[in-house]
C-alpha cells in the first residue's frame, strides 16, 4: 500500500488562500477590465466626437471663402495642443482632401478606411500591425450636414490604455497584498493549530504509561501554547483544541486505569498458570518428600531398636540428615518457585535455570519415561532476566513437551519419548531452544499456539494461557519466542534473552 503524502495544515491553509484570492482577483479584474474599458470607451468617443464637432464648426467659414492656407494652419494648431490626436483630415463633398496635417501625402489606405457618406458621424478603430497595442480611433463627422465635406480625426487610445493598465496595477498590488496578508495570516493561525496538535502528538508517542497516575494526571503543555492557554484560561476562552486536550487527558487517565488493571490481571494470569504448573508437579513433589520420609522413618525404628549401637546411630543420623537436606531443596524450591515475585532483572546462568526446573520435573519425565538430552556445552550462559519468570518459562515449555510426548504414547505405547535442550551464543543474545518428539501441531495452526486459549490437549485439560503468559514474558525481557516443527514432526520452541550486562556491554 502506497504511503500517503504529508501536507502540513499551512500548505493547505495556503492553497486554499491562494486560489481563493487569484479567483477572486481574477473575477474582479475581468468585470473592471470590462466596466473600466466600456467607460473609458464612451469618454473617448465622446471626446473625439467633441473635438471633431467643433474642428468642423471652424472650418465652415474657412471652406466657404476656400481658405484653405488657414484650414491647414487651424488642424495644425489643433494636432500641436493636443498629444491624443493622431491626424486631422478635411474633406469636401466629393471626399476630397482639403487639409491634413501628416507631413507627407496621406496614405491612401487610410483615405480608405471610414469612407463613409459625410452626412453621418462613424467611428473606426484602426491597428498597426507593427504596433497593435497603439490602436487609433477613427472618428468622422459631417461639415455643416455634410454639405461641405466632413472631418476626420484620429485619436490614440494609448493615453487611455495606460490609464486601465494603471487601474489593472494598482488592483494587482492590492490582490498581491491581500495574498501577502492571507499568507501570513495562514502562518499564525496554522501554528496556533497545528502547535498543540504536534505536542499532544509527541506527548502521545513518548507517552509511559507505568509512569503516570490514574488520577489528577493532566498533560503539560511548554512554550508558546503554555502562554496562550493562559490567556485563554484568564479570559474564559475555549475552542475545539481546548475540547481536544481536555479529552486526549480524559483518554490518557482511562488508558491508565485500563494499564493498571491488565498489568494486575497479568500478574493473576502469571501466578495462577504457576500454581497450576505446581498442581501438574504435586505427584512428584509428594514423591520426592514421601521417599526421604520413608529413609527417616525407617532410621528411627533402628535406633529405637538398638539405641547403644553408637556406630550404628552415627551411620543412621547421618542419613537422616541426608534425607532431611533433600526434603528441605524440595520444599524450597517449590517455595521460591511459588512466590508471587514482580519483575527483577539480574545476571542469570541458564544452565542453572534448566537444572533447576530438571529437578522440579524429574518425576514427570521420569514417569512419562521421558529421556533429556543437553546439546551444549558445560560453558555457564548468563542472560539479563528475571529469574522466577524464566524458570516459569521453562517449567511450562517443559511440562508442555512431557504432554505432547504422552498424547504420542497413546497411539503407541512403545514409543520413547525425548526432550532436547540447545543453547547457542550470539554477540549480544543467548538463544535456548527446547524440542520434543511429542504429537506436535499442523503448519496451519503453529502461527496459533500463542494465542491466548488456543490449546489442542487431549489427556490433560490445559488453560490455553501457558504459552501466552511465556509470550508475555519473553516480551518483557526484550526478548523473541517463536514455534517451528522440528525433523520429529515434534515441536521446537526457541528463545532469544539478551546477554547479561557484562558481555552485552
Amino acid at each position: 500500500m502506497k504511503k500517503p503524502s504529508f501536507l502540513s495544515l499551512f500548505w493547505k491553509f495556503t492553497i486554499a488562500i491562494v486560489v481563493i484570492v487569484a479567483l477572486f482577483g481574477y473575477i474582479n479584474l475581468f468585470f473592471i477590465n470590462n466596466t473600466i474599458y466600456n467607460l473609458f470607451e464612451k469618454e473617448i468617443n465622446h471626446y473625439g466626437i467633441n473635438n471633431a464637432k467643433g474642428i468642423a464648426d471652424n472650418s465652415v467659414s474657412f471652406i466657404l471663402y476656400d481658405d484653405i492656407v488657414s484650414l491647414d494652419k487651424m488642424v495644425s494648431n489643433k494636432m500641436k495642443i493636443d498629444s491624443s490626436v493622431a491626424y486631422i483630415i478635411i474633406l469636401d463633398s466629393n471626399n476630397k482632401v482639403l487639409a491634413h496635417t501628416f507631413d507627407d501625402d496621406i496614405p491612401q489606405k487610410l483615405l480608405e478606411i471610414n469612407n463613409y457618406p459625410t452626412m453621418l458621424e462613424n467611428i473606426v478603430k484602426i491597428s498597426k500591425k507593427k504596433t497593435p497595442n497603439n490602436v487609433i480611433r477613427d472618428m468622422a463627422v459631417p461639415i455643416l450636414q455634410g454639405n461641405l465635406g466632413k472631418v476626420r480625426i484620429g485619436i490614440f487610445e494609448e493615453d487611455f490604455v495606460k490609464s486601465i493598465h494603471s487601474i489593472n496595477s494598482f488592483f494587482l498590488s492590492m490582490v498581491v497584498v491581500f495574498l501577502f496578508f492571507g499568507i501570513l495570516g495562514a502562518l499564525i493561525f496554522s501554528y496556533i493549530i497545528t502547535l498543540p496538535i504536534k505536542e499532544i502528538s509527541q506527548i502521545a508517542e513518548n507517552l509511559n504509561l507505568s509512569s503516570l497516575k490514574s488520577e489528577g494526571s493532566s498533560i503539560k503543555f511548554t512554550g508558546f501554547h503554555n502562554t496562550f492557554l493562559k490567556f485563554k484560561k484568564k479570559y474564559k476562552i475555549t475552542d475545539e483544541i481546548d475540547v481536544l486536550t481536555n479529552k486526549f487527558e480524559e483518554m490518557v487517565i482511562r488508558l491508565q486505569k485500563t494499564y493498571e488493571e491488565l498489568q494486575y490481571t497479568q500478574a493473576s494470569l502469571v501466578q495462577s498458570e504457576k500454581m497450576a504448573s505446581l498442581g501438574t508437579l504435586s505427584a512428584g513433589v509428594a514423591h520426592e518428600i514421601n521417599n526421604p520420609i520413608s529413609g527417616i522413618q525407617n532410621c528411627i525404628r533402628r535406633l529405637e531398636k538398638s539405641p547403644d549401637n553408637i556406630k550404628q546411630n552415627i551411620l543412621y543420623l547421618e542419613l537422616m540428615s541426608d534425607a532431611v537436606n533433600k526434603i528441605e531443596t524440595v520444599v524450597s524450591g517449590l517455595l521460591n518457585f511459588s512466590r508471587k515475585n514482580d519483575f527483577n532483572f539480574e545476571d542469570n546462568c541458564l544452565n542453572e535455570k534448566i537444572e533447576n526446573v530438571l529437578f522440579l520435573t524429574s518425576y514427570e519425565l521420569e514417569k512419562s519415561q521421558v529421556a533429556v538430552k543437553k546439546e551444549y556445552t558445560n560453558h555457564n550462559y548468563y542472560v539479563y532476566a528475571s529469574s522466577n519468570h524464566i524458570e516459569q518459562v521453562l517449567l511450562n515449555l517443559v511440562l508442555n513437551s512431557i504432554d505432547a510426548i504422552n498424547e504420542k504414547k497413546q497411539a503407541s505405547t512403545n514409543y520413547f519419548g525425548e526432550i532436547k535442550f540447545n543453547i547457542l551464543e550470539f554477540e549480544n543474545d543467548i538463544v535456548f531452544s527446547i524440542s520434543d518428539n511429542g504429537i506436535g501441531i499442523s503448519s496451519d495452526k503453529l502461527n496459533s499456539i500463542f494465542d491466548p486459549f488456543f490449546t489442542q490437549k487431549k489427556i490433560k485439560q490445559g488453560t490455553g494461557l501457558g504459552l501466552t503468559i511465556c509470550y508475555s514474558i519473553i516480551e518483557q525481557h526484550g526478548g523473541n519466542i517463536t514455534a517451528s516443527i522440528n525433523s520429529n514432526l515434534g515441536l521446537t520452541i526457541s528463545v532469544k534473552l539478551p546477554k547479561k550486562k557484562e558481555q552485552n556491554g
